[in-house]
């Protein structure tokens, strides 16, 4: 596409076109009440025309920060239509994570509602209350198109190594990553459809949500995984997607074991790589309706897509290093390179790098911000391989692999054997330092089931003695981030803060 096509975004005309179609539709429901896609576009363009008459610039970065519900929807199409940057602020966030991603990406100004604004203002921020936005709709026309090469978006890593970074998004490349969503979506939703959403939308939810309004079709988004609202949804059949990364998979199909929800015609599933005795479980419950994706904060889904009927073959005989998640998206690149940085052949396991069309243009650190290498590649971290079909592999993090032994060792490989051993309960693999092996392997599950560890033992038959952790342990509940991923660094934390290290030839852990 000519950068000339994108110098400019039409965000306006493009939600007041998507409204002369489907302005009647339903948009979103939050479970107890519901807004039509008219209404919301007219509470997104008030929003938005009161930041640009406040002077609020194009690419001026500004936080926004509401639990998921309708007013999260229409705050983050003004934050579009006004062309400024979005800031993503995880409402869940602590007082020392709201100030570090505030001081990284120097926000001033937050929309938030009332009962954070105390918080905000006590960080030196203004604040726009969502309460007091005009219940007076204007139209989204009225919004002229805003630079492409303006920030429009700054989301923040997951933070699992170390503290997040942001990552900046210009408004050209968020259109188009916009457009991509959509073209991948096989079935096309319309009129009549629903997706059910219980992850932050701030995150995948905002991506689906953004797409399925672009073809009249609505969403019901959740406050979290709420089992009282979100089973009779499915049960009735009331919706037709829904959007359930492992960990909010797990407690679904956990509390409907035994039964068949009928009339779901795609499962969206992203954030963390689908384990087979999970997926099984899944297709038990809503048949082989499962869609695997792959997304990064740089560069956002759809990098890797594995189609329904493709990802229920995978399954049916998965085979080889790491959990498939498809092929390259229309726009991506994907290599995987060595530590070198020679590019690696089918079937070699090394770090995946990517480059998009729709992806970041760099992040910003401690020590400023820093574009994309000149090659345009980022580097991702995590560890994979092409099969001989051209489908990417993910089989770990660069930064996760343990060193024991004068092993390397992939935790991914050991938690796939362990997969299903606690139920749906989640079981994670860390690492202990120790001066004898370089570090030791500790399972951990997310279980008070006593007999667990025996279950564990018995299921890493296949694995090599050297990959068999020295320990295994229950833990009530495992620490995850925002997006729900699991914390290794912090479980790591929680163990050492509980148990000594025996170490030696036959290592052991003692409580403290």
């Amino acid at each position: 596409m000519p950068d000339a096509i994108l110098a400019t975004v039409p965000w306006g005309t493009d939600l007041a076109a998507a409204v002369a179609e489907f302005g009647g539709m339903e948009a979103v429901h939050d479970g107890v009440r519901g807004i039509g896609l008219r209404d919301l576009a007219g509470r997104s363009a008030r929003l938005a025309l009161m930041l640009r008459e406040a002077g609020v610039a194009p690419g001026t970065c500004v936080g926004l920060s509401l639990p998921n519900g309708i007013p999260a929807v229409w705050a983050t199409n003004a934050m579009r239509l006004a062309g400024v940057a979005e800031v993503g602020l995880n409402a869940g966030l602590t007082e020392a994570e709201r100030r570090h991603c505030l001081d990284l990406s120097g926000t001033k100004l937050v929309v938030t509602a009332a009962a954070q604004a105390g918080a905000f203002r006590d960080l030196g921020c203004d604040v726009i209350l969502i309460e007091e936005v005009p219940d007076d709709p204007a139209d989204p026309a009225l919004l002229p198109p805003v630079p492409g090469e303006a920030w429009a978006k700054i989301g923040f890593t997951s933070g699992t190594t170390g503290r997040p970074k942001a990552i900046v998004t210009t408004h050209a490349a968020r259109w188009l990553a916009n457009v991509l969503q959509r073209a991948h979506l096989d079935p096309m939703p319309g009129p009549g459809s629903r997706v059910l959403l219980m992850t932050p939308f701030i995150h995948g939810a905002g991506l689906i949500t953004h797409a399925f309004h672009d073809r009249g079709a609505g969403v019901v988004l959740l406050r979290g995984v709420d089992l009282a609202l979100a089973l009779p949804l499915l049960e009735r059949g009331a919706v037709d997607h829904v959007f359930a990364p492992p960990t909010v998979m797990a407690k679904l199909v956990g509390a409907l074991e035994g039964k068949r929800i009928a009339g779901i015609r795609t499962v969206f599933c992203g954030t963390a790589p689908l384990l087979p005795a999970l997926y099984s479980k899944a297709r038990a419950v809503f048949g082989p309706v499962v869609r695997i994706t792959y997304g990064k904060s740089e560069i956002v889904n759809p990098i890797a897509v594995l189609p329904p009927a493709a990802a229920d073959a995978y399954y049916a005989e998965p085979a080889g290093e790491g959990v498939c998640v498809g092929w390259a998206g229309a726009g991506v690149e994907i290599e995987i390179r060595d530590e070198a940085g020679s590019v690696l052949s089918p079937g070699q396991v090394g770090e995946v790098h990517l480059r998009g069309r729709h992806m970041s243009c760099g992040h910003i650190d401690a020590a400023g911000f820093h574009p994309l290498p000149e090659d345009g590649f980022h580097a991702t971290g995590d560890l994979g391989r092409i099969d001989a079909r051209g489908r990417l592999h993910l089989v770990g993090r660069l930064a996760d692999v343990v060193k024991s032994g004068g092993y390397k060792i992939h935790p991914d490989e050991i938690e796939r054997e362990l997969a299903g051993t606690a139920g749906t309960a989640a079981v994670s693999i860390v690492s202990l330092p120790s001066e004898y092996w370089g570090e030791i392997i500790v399972a951990v599950a997310e279980t008070t089931d006593g007999a667990w560890p025996d279950r564990a033992r018995a299921a890493l038959g296949g694995l090599a003695r050297y990959k068999h952790p020295r320990a295994f342990l229950l833990l009530d509940e495992l620490p995850r981030n925002p997006q729900g991923k699991i914390m290794r660094r912090l479980i790591r934390e929680a163990l050492l803060s509980r148990y000594r290290i025996v170490d030696g030839p036959h290592p052991s852990l003692e409580p403290l």
